[in-house]
C-alpha cells in the first residue's frame, strides 16, 4: 500500500514539475511543444535555458559574465534578480496564451527550424525557434521574433545589445 501511494505521488510530480535540462525530446515539435505547454493556466515554467543548446547557454553564460542584462533596477543601483531576465519564449511579463500554433519542423540533418505564433492577451507574437540535436535529444540553439511589432534574434542580442533586455 505505501509503495502504491509513493509510486502516484512520484507520477504526480513528474507530471506537475517543470521540465530540465535532463528531459529529451526525440524530435523539435515536441521540444517546442513541451516549452509553451508551461505557459499554460496551472502550470510551472522552467528557467528558459534548461533548453538551451551547449552554444546557446555559452552564449547566455557570457551575457551574464558581460552584465549584458541592464535594468531599471540595475541601473538605479537595485539587486539585480535572475527571475527578471528575458524569456524569449514569452517575451511579456504576464502569459495568458490562446491560439496557440507549433509549425511542423523544417529540417535538414541534425538541425531544424519551428514556427510558433500565438495571443499573449491581444498582442500577436510570432517566432522562429532554431534548434539542433545535441547528446541524444533536441535543443533550442536560437530564438527570433518576427512579429510586425518587434523584431529580434537572441543570440546577436545576447553578444551586442549594449542596453540588454
Amino acid at each position: 500500500m505505501r509503495t502504491g501511494l509513493l509510486v502516484m505521488i512520484a507520477a504526480g510530480l513528474a507530471m506537475v514539475l517543470p521540465a530540465t535540462a535532463a528531459d529529451r525530446f526525440d524530435d523539435p515539435k515536441a521540444l517546442v511543444a513541451a516549452i509553451y505547454a508551461e505557459y499554460q493556466p496551472g502550470a510551472l515554467a522552467s528557467e528558459p535555458t534548461a533548453y538551451y543548446s551547449r552554444r546557446l547557454q555559452s552564449v547566455f553564460d557570457q551575457a551574464l559574465e558581460n552584465r549584458m542584462f541592464a535594468n531599471d533596477a540595475a541601473i538605479s543601483g537595485a539587486e539585480f534578480k535572475p527571475a527578471e531576465m528575458f524569456n524569449p519564449f514569452l517575451p511579456d511579463v504576464s502569459a495568458l496564451l490562446f491560439d496557440l500554433t507549433i509549425g511542423e519542423p523544417l529540417m535538414i540533418g541534425d538541425r531544424a527550424v519551428v514556427s510558433v505564433s500565438y495571443h499573449n492577451f491581444d498582442h500577436p507574437r510570432l517566432l522562429s525557434i532554431a534548434t539542433v540535436r545535441e547528446d541524444g535529444g533536441w535543443k533550442v540553439d536560437d530564438v527570433a521574433a518576427l512579429g510586425s511589432d518587434e523584431n529580434w534574434l537572441l543570440s546577436w542580442a545576447l553578444t551586442y545589445d549594449p542596453l540588454g533586455f
